[in-house]
C-alpha cells in the first residue's frame, strides 16, 4: 500500500486536489481510495460541555452571540493555563497518541486500495500539538516517535499546498484566526524532505492539479 498525503493550512485546496488526484490515478487503471484522518479527540463532546459551562455567567438578557464570545474568552484563558503546565502536557500528549492511534486502527480496516490519497494525516496531528503547546515541530516528532504513533503507516509521498495565512483566512472565513493560520503556515512552509513536494496554492486550480499529477506520476513510474 502506498500513501500519498496532501497537507497545508485551511483553505489551501487539499480536499479539491486530493479528490482530483484520485480520479486521475484511477484513469490509469490503479486502485485508489480517498481517506480523511485528522484527529478528533474522543472527549470532544466533554470539551464542548466545559466550554458551554464557561459561558453560563452571561446574563440571560444578553444576545446569544455575547454568550458565545464570553465562552470563547473563558475557554481560551483556561486552555492557555493548561497548556503551560508540563504535567498537563505530558498527560495530554499520551492521551492524544493513544486516541489517534485507535482512530487509525479503526480507519485502516477500510483501506483496501493499492494507493491511499490522504487528506489530513500524521503531520497535521503533529502540527496541531506543536502549536497547542508552543513547542518546535522537531520536538513534537521526537515525543511521538516514542509512542504508538510510530506504528502508523508513514506517508510515502507528501504534497504541501502553500498559501499565506491571510489567503487561507479569506477563503475559509470559519472563525479561525489569522494568527493561528500563520503559525501553521510557518511550519508547513519549512517542512522539506526529498519526498515532499511544495506547490504554490495561489496558482490556477488546474495548474496545481497538473503539477501534482506530473510529480506523482514520476514518483510512481507512470511516465517514462
Amino acid at each position: 500500500m502506498i500513501i500519498i498525503y496532501l497537507s497545508g493550512i485551511d483553505g489551501c485546496g487539499k480536499t479539491t486536489q486530493a479528490t482530483q488526484l484520485v480520479e486521475e490515478l484511477k484513469s490509469n487503471g490503479l486502485i485508489v481510495d480517498y481517506q480523511w484522518l485528522r484527529w478528533e479527540p474522543s472527549i470532544v463532546n466533554f470539551l464542548k460541555f466545559i466550554k458551554k459551562l464557561l459561558g453560563k455567567n452571561t446574563r440571560p438578557t444578553e444576545k446569544a452571540v455575547s454568550n458565545n464570545e464570553k465562552a470563547d474568552s473563558n475557554w481560551s484563558k483556561l486552555k492557555q493555563r493548561l497548556m503551560k503546565s508540563r504535567f498537563f502536557r505530558n498527560i495530554w500528549l499520551k492521551y492524544a497518541s493513544i486516541d489517534y492511534y485507535r482512530a487509525y486502527k479503526k480507519a485502516i480496516k477500510n483501506w483496501d486500495a493499492d494507493i491511499i490519497i490522504m487528506d489530513r494525516y500524521i503531520f497535521d496531528f503533529l502540527v496541531d500539538q506543536s502549536i497547542n503547546f508552543n513547542i518546535p515541530i522537531s520536538e513534537t516528532e521526537r515525543i511521538f516517535n516514542k509512542t504508538v504513533i510510530s506504528k502508523m503507516h508513514k506517508p510515502d509521498y507528501n504534497i504541501i499546498i502553500d498559501i499565506s495565512a491571510e489567503t487561507g483566512f479569506k477563503r475559509k472565513m470559519d472563525g479561525t484566526s489569522v494568527h493561528y493560520l500563520a503559525q501553521r503556515e510557518s511550519i508547513y512552509s519549512n517542512y522539506k524532505t526529498e519526498k515532499v513536494l511544495h506547490i504554490d496554492g495561489n496558482k490556477d486550480i488546474n495548474d496545481i492539479q497538473k503539477n501534482i499529477y506530473t510529480w506523482i506520476s514520476h514518483q510512481l513510474g507512470l511516465t517514462q
